[in-house]
């Protein structure tokens, strides 16, 4: 597909407003579940930042106000941004159909969009680091929600997705060995009871082949607050064979009763959110989630870690929705960090203001260190890490606009931030001529 086909006319870039247009359980006083701006939405759409260290630049991905699939750069060197490309299109509005990024080891940019149990999509890059000329988009496989990509052998293509509708699903994986022209049939890894469904994240290393891919998912039944318990598994060899956290081995596929429970929650009205997994130098876990009650909105945001060789829970920070979304940065042995929206903007809405909590000690004590904004007349919200050897200057984004529904605007802006920068910076994006 040339240039022109896809790139729109030249202008300035926002992203996708989206809403949930699920009613039930909503807040007493709110029009639906969730809505906002969510350009990066959702916790499952992953990754969708990669930094490559050659070019001393970061790909990122997105969703358009056209909910399309679009991709820019930022230059570390000039900290220019570059021109947005849009890929295809996706339907009906719907931010679960946002784009995950993949680069391989040739450096070729892999882009997955357009599923919420639907088919999704490949778009490959012509050239490598080049966000110019792009493949006509294919489908991989159908009824697909979520697909998260890494490289875990050399060579070799690996897709994490859920299979099956939101309560009647599992986790499978699908390979391909030639560059994403064809694909192997799927293998399932996690196998909920019957009407069940199943969340998961992962995270893979950037070590030497085979690389260690782990994933952290909880359990959904029924409507969509009926979400229950964390779980835990890893594999060294490519997602072949799946291990707990002290290294037993797992009779695949996993199912409920065999699975590594990190933490139960089956509480009538609370629920598990995942936020994030990443691992420190060491490839110990670090996993982020919130505890929420579903009437109140209250909700306790955890971490589960292994540094010390048992898992550990531990309390982070509190906010009020379960759809308030961060990240957890193992930055130094000594220095973690939760980056989030722990504060109200638009209270008992989706996002808020995002703060810093950093733990010294492992993970054990946390405090509010840092108001990352502040003052804003509406949400941010859905950050999301940088995978690979990130830097300091863009470690994060995410997406800012107005969480009630409907919106006084749709306007939906992106930020960046790191540990390294004076504050977030607001992206001024434009659309490739």
């Amino acid at each position: 597909m040339n240039d022109s086909e896809r790139n729109k006319p030249q202008g300035p870039v926002q992203g996708v407003w989206h809403a949930s247009n699920v009613a039930r359980r909503a807040y007493p006083g709110n029009n639906v579940v969730y809505s906002g701006g969510h350009a990066t939405y959702c916790v499952w759409t992953r990754p969708m930042a990669v930094y490559a260290p050659s070019q001393e630049k970061t790909f990122f991905v997105f969703g358009d106000a056209d909910n399309s699939p679009a991709i820019s750069s930022y230059d570390h060197r000039s900290g220019a941004l570059a021109p947005v490309v849009v890929l295809g299109s996706n339907d009906n509005m719907d931010a679960h159909k946002n784009p995950h990024l993949l680069i391989d080891e040739g450096g070729y940019l892999y882009v997955f969009f357009g599923c919420h149990n639907t088919p999704v999509y490949l778009t490959k890059s012509l050239r490598p680091y080049d966000i110019s000329g792009w493949t006509t988009p294919a489908v991989v496989t159908d009824k697909v929600s979520y697909p998260q990509p890494w490289q875990l052998r050399e060579g070799e293509v690996t897709v994490f997705y859920r299979r099956g509708t939101t309560h009647n699903a599992v986790e499978s994986l699908i390979r391909s060995h030639d560059g994403g022209r064809t694909w192997d049939e799927p293998v399932d890894i996690v196998t909920p009871p019957p009407q069940n469904g199943v969340y998961a994240v992962t995270i893979a290393d950037t070590g030497p082949y085979p690389r260690r891919l782990q994933m952290a998912w909880s359990l959904t039944r029924g409507d969509w607050w009926e979400r229950y318990h964390l779980f835990y598994a890893y594999s060294d060899d490519g997602g072949d064979t799946w291990r707990r956290g002290d290294g037993t081995p797992y009779e695949g596929p996993i199912t409920e009763p065999t699975s590594e429970m990190l933490y139960e929650s089956e509480v009538p009205d609370r629920g598990v959110w995942l936020q994030d997994i990443q691992m420190d130098a060491l490839g110990n876990p670090y996993i982020l989630f919130i505890d929420g009650n579903t009437l109140t909105y209250e909700c306790h945001w955890k971490l589960a870690e292994r540094s010390t060789g048992e898992w550990r829970i531990h309390e982070v920070a509190t906010s009020d929705h379960m759809y308030d979304v961060g990240v957890v940065l193992p930055l130094a042995p000594e220095d973690l960090r939760v980056w989030g929206p722990t504060s109200p903007s638009q209270p008992h809405e989706d996002g808020g203001e995002i703060e810093e909590w950093q733990s010294r000690d492992g993970g054990v004590t946390w405090r509010n260190t840092k108001h990352i904004t502040s003052g804003s007349q509406y949400s941010h919200n859905h950050v999301k890490a940088v995978f690979g050897p990130a830097r300091g200057d863009f470690r994060v984004f995410w997406t800012y606009g107005d969480s009630k529904s409907p919106p006084a605007t749709r306007d939906v802006a992106l930020y960046y931030y790191g540990e390294e920068s004076d504050k977030p910076v607001r992206m001024v994006l434009r659309y490739a001529e």
